[in-house]
């Protein structure tokens, strides 16, 4: 026997339901995120763009941590450097980058936890890396970030979406909820012990690269280049991470430039069932890459991160 429901039970039926399903899909999108570093008096810059008064360009810490709160009601157009901080957190913001340094974000000479997390960054198909390392011998961590439009040039720079620069090695890059677009290469990270070149330990969770279509075939290198480049155990050069590599839930988009995408990989993968590839156990890869996008969309949505960034959508 079927009892009558009053118009309020309905409405509150209807309520729980909607709250139900939002908590549903913030689940989904929530992962457990690394912690931001702590930070000690730190030296804090609020709502400023680099190149703002009161917001250097070239920002030298001695020593000291760095908080950075990027401008919610506009987006910024000059790169930054932070050099020689101890723990540095760059939240939120948004960059349309229009400058001549060859990075929009650069992280230098320390050895402490870098964070950089809920950018936009539109590298607006000028020749540099969205972010960077340097005489870096910490953690850098990216996370809840969406970046697009780089390029590069042969005979100048290669645009990278994260490129661990030689100085270090880092000792650990993690990147977690990540979607780039690139019109040169994605994460160049391999570990070169000579010159301390890339990171003894990468860690990639959620992590969606790929070509970027609006920028033209004609430009940059002219031909598919490397999505993610973490070092082979074959290249005595380009090194794998000596403690390992873990990704979970990696997806790597060749379909611009009609391009398998296990051959954008490095160490290239091998594929297997299900439309993935794994790694041979001499590469020190746990997991495995997937090619084409994720099935609901970019871990990092354009629309999530940047000015209107909310922590609490990514992150558990």
């Amino acid at each position: 026997m079927t009892l009558p429901i009053s118009n309020k039970a309905r409405a509150l039926l209807a309520s729980a339901v909607i709250v139900s399903l939002s908590v549903a899909v913030n689940a989904e999108a929530a992962i457990t995120c690394v912690a931001p570093p702590p930070l000690s008096n730190p030296i804090v810059i609020d709502g400023k763009c680099p190149g703002d008064p009161g917001f250097p360009k070239n920002l030298r810490a001695d020593g000291r941590d760095v908080f950075i709160k990027l401008p919610s009601t506009r987006a910024c157009s000059q790169g930054m450097v932070v050099a020689r901080a101890r723990n540095v957190r760059i939240t939120g913001g948004q960059f349309i980058y229009n400058d001549s340094l060859t990075a929009v974000i650069t992280i230098k000479d320390t050895a402490g936890v870098a964070l950089v997390e809920g950018v936009s960054i539109d590298v607006n198909k000028k020749f540099a890396d969205a972010i960077r390392s340097y005489n870096d011998k910490g953690r850098l961590i990216v996370q809840n970030t969406f970046v697009r439009g780089i390029s590069g040039t042969t005979r100048g720079t290669h645009g990278d979406l994260v490129h661990a620069q030689s100085g270090g090695p880092l000792q650990e890059l993690i990147l977690q909820n990540v979607t780039g677009l690139t019109g040169y290469q994605g994460l160049f990270s391999p570990y070169r012990p000579s010159v301390g070149h890339g990171t003894r330990k990468l860690r990639l969770d959620r992590v969606n690269v790929g070509y970027d279509p609006s920028i033209s075939k004609t430009s940059g290198a002219r031909k598919p280049l490397m999505l993610l480049f973490m070092g082979s155990a074959d290249d005595t050069t380009n090194r794998v991470p000596d403690r390992g590599t873990t990704l979970t839930n990696v997806f790597v988009d060749g379909s611009y430039w009609n391009f398998a995408f296990q051959k954008a990989v490095y160490a290239q993968p091998k594929p297997v069932s299900g439309g993935c590839a794994t790694f041979e156990p001499k590469h020190k890869v746990s997991g495995r890459a997937c090619g084409g996008r994720p099935a609901d969309g970019d871990f990092a949505p354009a629309a999530r991160v940047g000015r209107r960034y909310n922590r609490g959508y990514f992150c558990n």
